[in-house]
């Protein structure tokens, strides 16, 4: 695992290192690829652009708004993984904020980790900042895309509201997961929302989404389970199968 950015205090590269397992497939999030670059490029339009055009290469898709929301709906999760995940586990988070962060890539253009230099020690400092970020990377992002911010806003509601409810289920309470997102989420992310499906022999819960990510139509192929788009009973249905996969 790499080392935190120069000056992060000491005990952060403990923390980041406790949450490992927890964070299970998102563990690479905190763990640099060989390039490593300063947070800052997540709310610079020509880097962001160039994210934008790799999406597009990556799906042979023309859409800049498409590719735009494809790209955040990756990168929102990736960069809220490991703080919800440490929050839930320690009570205390990185710094969000992209002047406080190192970010890194993965070879599609998409962003692999994200590591701060700075521990915030509540739970509403941590909401202010995670706001603060998000409005400073979904403005840039809108403006070199034509993706609509709120839209955007959406994407990053449910990213929070996914790997919070994951934090939660790591540490064996998912309701304390989806408590902490509702606990984070300030205007103009919007308020989370859950659903609880019956399968056969087991109840689960899923992030009832208010965001779509688009990749049915960059591919012409079928919504996600969870797609808002859907009609409700459809949704339902597709999640009452997944509880039985």
């Amino acid at each position: 695992m790499s080392d935190p950015a120069p000056g992060a205090p000491p005990g952060l590269a403990a923390a980041y290192a406790d949450i490992a397992a927890p964070l299970g497939e998102f563990a690479r999030t905190i763990s640099h690829g060989p390039e490593v670059l300063p947070g800052a490029v997540l709310t610079d339009p020509r880097w962001l652009a160039a994210r934008v055009s790799d999406t597009g290469r990556r799906w042979a898709h023309d859409d800049p708004r498409v590719n735009a929301t494809l790209w955040w709906y990756s990168a929102s999760s990736s960069l809220v993984a490991a703080p919800l995940t440490m929050l839930l586990t320690s009570g205390v988070a990185p710094d969000p904020r992209p002047d406080r962060l190192t970010v890194s890539l993965q070879a599609n253009g998409y962003l692999r980790a994200a590591r701060s230099d700075r521990v915030l020690t509540s739970v509403t400092a941590f909401a202010q900042a995670l706001c603060e970020a998000h409005e400073a990377v979904i403005a840039s992002l809108a403006q070199v895309s034509g993706a609509a911010p709120r839209a955007l806003w959406a994407i990053g509601s449910d990213s929070i509201a996914g790997r919070a409810l994951d934090a939660g289920r790591a540490a064996g309470d998912p309701a304390r997961g989806c408590e902490l997102a509702r606990d984070v989420v300030r205007p103009p992310l919007l308020p989370v929302r859950y659903v609880d499906v019956e399968g056969p022999g087991d109840t689960r819960r899923f992030v009832l989404r208010g965001s779509c990510c688009l990749i049915y139509v960059a591919t012409a192929g079928d919504k996600c389970a969870g797609c808002p788009r859907r009609t409700p009973a459809d949704r339902y249905a597709e999640l009452l199968r997944r509880t039985s996969s």
